[in-house]
């Protein structure tokens, strides 16, 4: 299926504008990266919707925001928490360890029927997943069969390390295989560089995913102490940094003033010798 444009967003066969923000794998930055361009896109001027539909280690009352709770806060959102992360489980599993130990099955239409309802609060609608494109979410059903449940084009988070480059590669081909658009790919420094070496390591992994991958990379995205102690802070700061903004020129191509990257299309077969 090929993407086009809606409501000027970049958007797949869903007629509903939106991203799907997806990981390399778990702790990635996946609810920092999306916090910030929600952030960003509402210092624009956009009414930005979020949604996490499900959540793991999520404890009620605990002093600590949830990635929901951050979700909503980046975007300045007034949504119902329990609209935004539909699924919470307070053991820190994987989603479907987590929601069989609570005795719950989670139910792809419901998650569906809270995205097309937050849909229509917005004009445009980010959508956070859970760990990786494999991690299963219930029984013969992962984050890949969400993403197409939900038909958004898909924004991948990776780690701008060593290792890097294989998780963003496998990534990109799964998501190529089930033919889903890949708007682009942002690398994130999860930690700040100690010493060249490690400078070295992240500059040549985002060198590689973009020279390999085909698709528009951008990053890496810098490393902010005391985000955790400050994440509305954090996350203004973050949402005024470049990479977001080429973020941002991703999914709204054709505003005027905004100079885009090359927007998202799968490469030709490459014939077999």
């Amino acid at each position: 299926m090929s993407d086009h444009i809606h409501s000027s967003f970049i958007t797949h066969h869903s007629s509903i504008p939106g991203i799907f923000v997806t990981g390399t794998d778990t702790g990635v930055g996946k609810t920092l990266v999306t916090a910030a361009l929600a952030c960003h896109l509402k210092q624009g001027g956009t009414k930005v919707g979020v949604m996490k539909p499900v959540e793991t280690g999520s404890v009620a009352g605990s002093s600590t925001f949830s990635d929901g709770e951050r979700l909503k806060a980046g975007a300045g959102s007034d949504d119902p928490l329990d609209l935004i992360c539909p699924y919470r489980f307070p053991a820190p599993l994987a989603p479907l360890a987590a929601a069989r130990h609570a005795g719950v099955t989670i139910d792809p239409e419901r998650i569906r029927g809270f995205f097309k309802t937050l849909a229509t609060r917005c004009e445009i609608l980010l959508v956070e997943g859970v760990g990786g494109v494999m991690v299963p979410l219930a029984e013969q059903f992962n984050v890949l069969d969400l993403i197409n449940l939900l038909g958004l084009p898909v924004l991948v988070v990776g780690r701008a390390t060593l290792g890097g480059v294989n998780h963003a590669l496998l990534t990109v081909k799964a998501l190529r295989q089930r033919d889903i658009a890949i708007v682009g790919f942002v690398l994130n420094q999860l930690s700040a560089p100690e010493t060249l070496s490690h400078a070295q390591q992240s500059q040549a992994t985002v060198s590689l995913v973009r020279e390999l991958s085909e698709v528009p990379v951008v990053g890496p995205l810098p490393y902010r102490k005391g985000l955790q102690e400050d994440w509305e802070g954090g996350i203004a700061w973050l949402a005024q940094d470049q990479t977001i903004r080429e973020l941002a020129s991703l999914i709204r191509p054709d505003v005027p003033g905004r100079p885009g990257l090359p927007r998202p299309r799968r490469p030709p077969p490459r014939l077999r010798k």
